[in-house]
């Protein structure tokens, strides 16, 4: 049994909840009630299928309502997310295309670099070759060959600066557009915002309205299909109510014989019973007067066990002092008897190592003695 309530316990928490924040999940637990109503309700009678239907086609208005908007509200998003969108795929085309610009920018300079190196080198070394020039015009061609590198070599540089120029002004020109064009997105997303609003502030207020009407004419049929059960209901009640009281006369009709008669046999149930204790009493209190009687005897008998027993006891008083003085005495005479072993067996130890030492000197007297011997 407990597996089974674990099991409905986690099927409970697997389906989805009317309070969830998700429509969609809403709109499916919905369902699933709807479905357990009708599985519940079909033993019921022609009366309440009525009601379950009834039910079911305002709840089916609620359902196609919250479906409608839901759908309203995908599309609208799907308005706005499709600018997004757009405007994301812009925006990655600009970052690949700069991406590619300043690749190529790069290889530029780079081969700018290269180049303008190897022409400065050129001119570089062309200059030791003009100083070791003796003849003026020689000296002059040369100086005027160098001039026209360097002019070539500003040339270059000029021409490289006007292109990135040239580069820089349509990276302005093309985010002047990039803004005005995200300004007109922007535009445009307010204006489908602002439609999408209208529109659904229509439809919520449409099937605010039929809900409203499918409940209101759900309302009119329960409340006129109740007042009929009710009526008939206080028409059967009525019925009930007089047949009940018929009834209830009838049994009190009963009763109230019923009363006489046990009232007359009690009567006489009484008188025996009356006259029976009567004669219970009076040998009740001749057993009282014979337990008196016995329980004075009792109380002599008792005072006399109870002086005997005090005597006893003074008795026992003594002989136990008695005893306790001929412990002591014992005791005392055990501690003498064991401080006297004590120091017995601690001579007898010094005398047994004393003994032990001359032994042990007397051998070593005699080794000593034999080796003079020897």
């Amino acid at each position: 049994m407990s597996q089974v309530g674990n099991t409905e316990e986690e099927l409970a928490e697997d389906r989805p909840s009317v309070e969830s924040e998700n429509r969609e999940e809403r709109l499916a637990a919905r369902r699933l009630r709807i479905e357990e109503r009708n599985r519940k309700a079909l033993a019921d009678d022609s009366e309440e299928e009525k009601q379950i239907k009834e039910t079911r086609e305002s709840q089916k208005q609620v359902e196609e309502s919250e479906e409608r908007m839901i759908k309203l509200q995908r599309d609208g998003t799907d308005l706005l997310t499709n600018i997004q969108v757009a405007a994301d795929f812009r925006e990655s085309q600009r970052r690949m295309e700069e991406d590619e610009a300043r690749r190529q920018r790069i290889e530029k300079l780079e081969n700018e670099v290269k180049t303008s190196l190897e022409k400065f080198g050129e001119i570089t070394e062309k200059w030791t070759v003009a100083r070791a020039k003796e003849i003026p015009q020689d000296l002059r061609d040369a100086l005027m060959r160098q001039q026209q590198l360097c002019a070539l070599l500003i040339e270059d540089k000029n021409k490289l600066i006007n292109d990135l120029q040239e580069e820089l002004k349509t990276c302005d020109n093309l985010y002047v557009k990039d803004l005005k064009r995200q300004g007109e997105d922007v535009d445009l997303m307010i204006d489908r915002m602002e439609e999408q609003i209208k529109n659904l502030m229509k439809s919520y207020k449409e099937e605010y309205e039929k809900i409203e009407n499918s409940f209101e004419k759900e309302r009119a049929e329960l409340l006129h299909r109740n007042r009929t059960e009710w009526e008939q209901k206080m028409k059967e009640r009525r019925d009930k109510e007089v047949e009940y009281l018929m009834q209830r006369m009838k049994k009190v009709e009963e009763s109230e014989m019923m009363l006489n008669k046990l009232r007359l046999d009690d009567a006489e149930e009484c008188n025996a019973i009356k006259t029976k204790l009567d004669n219970e009493v009076q040998v009740l209190q001749q057993q009282v007067q014979q337990m008196k009687a016995t329980y004075h005897l009792n109380q002599e008998k008792l005072e006399y066990n109870l002086h005997v027993l005090k005597k006893r006891d003074e008795e026992n008083t003594i002989t136990k002092t008695q005893q306790k003085r001929k412990i002591t005495r014992l005791q005392d005479t055990l501690g003498n008897l064991k401080a006297r072993c004590a120091k017995q067996e601690k001579q007898a130890r010094e005398e047994k190592q004393s003994i032990t030492d001359d032994y042990k000197r007397i051998v070593q007297e005699n080794k000593h003695r034999e080796k003079k011997m020897k």
